[in-house]
């Protein structure tokens, strides 16, 4: 295969779209979308953006030549400088075709081998990373913790100024997850519970005033980890999660540590110390997070994590005001509390674009204020509180408990939880409510404590000579969440409040649950 000319390697001003294709990060031209193409456009924009060459000294596919014979076009290549670029004047070569590790590490040390200039290489696969360093002596490769930035030959801790939105996130908390899973031996629940950690750590390092992180190692860290010697790396970051277990008290216990070996730590630390979580897009952090929480935290009671396009639907069609109070009584890793939280955010901004710079202050007053959410998997509504963190706090609305109690008990709880008077669970109280139940027939309502409170909790019979519902004095045996829920929704909107929630089509659809149709258009408007 022969070099494809410079100035097909241009930037174009291409802006068309067309199906199956992608613009290329590089060029701007239209490429073919396939698996592979997907992820070495992402290691394109993370060479770009997170470790800053220049496009112009880069290229894809190019052919490495090892004496007289092409051995085959590396995916990525990155040169010294953008004068000269032909293989000896290589610095990086990235492989992103190979989909198993060896495989791809074996494939990256052919193309090294004959570049007598490289100096780094990467294998990435769209969800695990390593990174190589070339030696000059035997065994002439050694695994990183990943490369140096343009223009720098070692790791130092950032400035805080220097940090980068992060264009994409997903298949870095991929990355981490899959790196701790493994090297620790430890269950997934506890390699996401490892992860989320890093993440608040990471958090709470960007808030503090200090103009440097604390959040990163050094590569002289690296050396002392891989050695066996004490590192100041560690107690660094142990310190730091001191910080955030005093100032999240609400969210991790006091007793929690991180469970990793130094190295892995080291290496999680590594692949997000260059980005700032703050500054990243919501849209970015809430796909990220979401897939992520949903990959590892789907569990047995029900439990559906709504898609995003639903969720942005229903919170553009209830329209949330910023001086209207938000529930999600069954708010799981908090999708709609987010989604709420931004949609009036961005109302903010442009209905006050003098006020722009405030934008994130505006936010943390109105979360504080105006949204609360309810789970009743204590898992789950950690990850929620997480969530909101991310979005830079508001999180003080959400607990722990079953949304079905009588509410003299759900406000007793969210009282010794911390919820502020202004949120809690009060009968015709909240302006806004979305919110996705669980349902299915296999966990039903047994406790009569529970189903006395509702409508819904009884038998209905229906008079055959008009058609209508009517409600009896007998308790069902068992009545499924989702119906109950319907009415425990209605109580907690006042009069004009808006609901969006998702349901089964059995509710709106057969004939035996007429009674449950019967009662919403009493109750409301649909």
């Amino acid at each position: 295969m022969n070099h494809i000319p410079e100035k097909e390697y241009k930037p174009t001003e291409e802006v068309e779209t067309k199906e199956g294709y992608v613009k290329d990060f590089l060029t701007n031209r239209l490429v073919r979308l396939t698996p592979e193409e997907q992820v070495r456009q992402i290691m394109l924009m993370r060479l770009v953006q997170e470790y800053e060459y220049p496009k112009e000294r880069i290229k894809t596919e190019f052919e490495i030549q090892k004496g007289s014979k092409r051995i085959g076009p590396a995916d990525i290549v990155v040169f010294k400088d953008g004068k000269n670029k032909d293989q000896e004047n290589i610095w990086i070569i990235v492989e992103t075709k190979r989909k198993e590790r060896s495989d791809g590490i074996e494939q990256l040390k052919t193309y090294l081998s004959p570049c007598r200039g490289a100096k780094f290489g990467i294998w990435f696969n769209g969800q695990d990373i390593a990174y190589l360093e070339v030696l000059d002596q035997a065994p002439y490769f050694r695994e990183v913790l990943k490369i140096p930035k343009c223009g720098e030959t070692t790791i130092h801790l950032p400035e805080k100024k220097d940090l980068k939105p992060a264009p994409e996130l997903r298949s870095v908390f991929e990355t981490c997850h899959n790196y701790i899973y493994a090297n620790e031996g430890l269950l997934k629940e506890k390699v996401f519970n490892e992860v989320l950690k890093l993440i608040f750590i990471k958090m709470v390092d960007e808030k503090r005033i200090s103009a440097k992180c604390e959040f990163g190692i050094t590569t002289e860290e690296e050396e002392e980890i891989k050695e066996g010697k004490p590192s100041v790396f560690t107690e660094r970051i142990t310190k730091l999660f001191e910080e955030v277990k005093s100032r999240y008290s609400d969210v991790f216990e006091q007793n929690e540590r991180i469970n990793l070996k130094p190295i892995t730590l080291a290496f999680v630390v590594s692949q997000l110390q260059e980005y700032s979580l703050i500054e990243t897009k919501a849209d970015v952090k809430g796909i990220a997070f979401q897939t992520f929480v949903y990959a590892h935290q789907r569990g047995e009671r029900g439990e559906f994590f709504t898609p995003h396009p639903i969720v942005e639907l229903a919170v553009e069609m209830l329209d949330p005001k910023d001086d209207e109070k938000f529930i999600d009584p069954a708010c799981g890793s908090g999708g709609f509390l987010v989604s709420g939280m931004n949609y009036v955010k961005e109302k903010f901004i442009q209905e006050r674009p003098d006020k722009k710079s405030k934008a994130n202050e505006f936010l943390k007053e109105y979360a504080h204020a105006h949204i609360a959410g309810i789970d009743v998997n204590p898992d789950l509504s950690k990850v929620a509180k997480m969530h909101m963190i991310l979005y830079d706090d508001g999180h003080t609305g959400i607990f722990c408990a079953n949304s079905l109690l009588p509410l003299e008990e759900l406000e007793d709880i969210s009282t010794k939880s911390g919820v502020p008077r202004s949120l809690r669970p009060y009968p015709d109280w909240f302006d806004v409510l979305m919110t996705n139940p669980p349902f299915g027939s296999k966990g039903k309502v047994t406790d009569k404590r529970i189903l006395k409170q509702f409508e819904l909790g009884y038998k209905w019979k229906q008079d055959k000579s008009t058609g209508k519902w009517i409600k009896t004095d007998e308790l069902q045996n068992g009545q499924v969440p989702d119906i109950l829920f319907i009415e425990r929704c209605l109580q907690l909107l006042k009069g004009g409040g808006r609901m969006a929630i998702v349901l089964p089509d059995g509710n709106l659809n057969n004939s035996s649950l007429g009674y449950v149709r019967e009662f919403i258009q009493q109750k409301a408007r649909i």
